[in-house]
C-alpha cells in the first residue's frame, strides 16, 4: 500500500510540475503511475488533496535535505555556508516545484493556500531560526553580528534568488551566487 501511495505522490509531483495544478488530470497521474483513476481516489479523494500531498512531501524532503547538509558542520561558517549552498541548489534543481507554490499563493485554487501556508509558515520559521542560531553561534566566537538581522538577510537573499532565478531574471544560475554570498557575510572570504 505504502509503496503504491509514494508511486502516485511521485507521479502526480512530475505532472503537476510539467502542466500546472490546473490543467493537470487525475487520468495524467494515474497513466504516468501505471495505476487506474481509481486507485488514485482509493488513496487521495480530490486532485486538491493530492495536490496537498505533492507540496507537503517536497516541503519535508527540502527540510530532510537542510537537516543532513549542515548535520556534520562544526564552524558557524560551514554551517552558514552549508545552508546557502543547500538552499540555492534546492531552488536551482527544483524550479517547477518553486512554480507549483507560485500557484498555490497566486493563483485561486480554493482552500489550497490556507491548507499549505501554516506548514510555509513553520518552514520558514525554521529556516530563520536556523541562520539566528548560527550567528548566535558566530557571536560566542566574538563576531559581533545581530542574529535577527542577519537571519532575515540572509533569507531574504536566497528568496530574491530564487525568485528571479524562476522568472528568468537572473543571468546566472542561483549556485554561482554562494561564492558572493558568503564572501559578503565572512568578511570578503570565500570558502570555496
Amino acid at each position: 500500500m505504502a509503496f503504491r501511495k509514494e508511486a502516485i505522490l511521485d507521479a502526480a509531483r512530475l505532472i503537476f510540475e510539467a502542466e500546472g495544478y490546473f490543467n493537470a488530470t487525475m487520468a495524467q497521474i494515474a497513466s504516468r503511475a501505471e495505476f487506474g483513476v481509481g486507485t488514485l481516489y482509493q488513496f487521495f479523494s480530490s486532485k486538491q488533496n493530492l495536490f496537498v500531498e505533492v507540496i507537503l512531501k517536497g516541503i519535508e524532503q527540502y527540510k530532510q535535505g537542510l537537516q543532513e547538509s549542515i548535520a556534520a558542520k562544526t564552524s558557524w561558517q560551514d554551517e552558514l555556508t552549508g545552508f546557502i549552498e543547500y538552499y540555492l541548489t534546492w531552488v536551482e534543481d527544483n524550479p517547477d516545484f518553486h512554480r507549483l507554490i507560485y500557484e498555490i499563493f497566486y493563483l485561486p485554487i480554493p482552500d489550497l493556500s490556507s491548507r499549505i501556508f501554516e506548514v510555509f509558515k513553520n518552514t520558514h520559521t525554521e529556516n530563520l531560526t536556523l541562520i539566528r542560531n548560527i550567528f548566535s553561534h558566530a557571536n560566542k566566537d566574538a563576531a559581533l553580528f545581530d542574529p535577527d538581522l542577519m537571519s532575515l538577510m540572509v533569507l531574504g537573499m536566497m528568496q530574491v534568488i530564487g525568485d528571479n532565478w524562476f522568472l528568468g531574471i537572473l543571468n546566472k544560475r542561483p549556485t554561482e551566487y554562494i561564492a558572493g554570498i558568503t564572501g559578503l557575510i565572512l568578511g570578503g572570504k570565500s570558502l570555496e
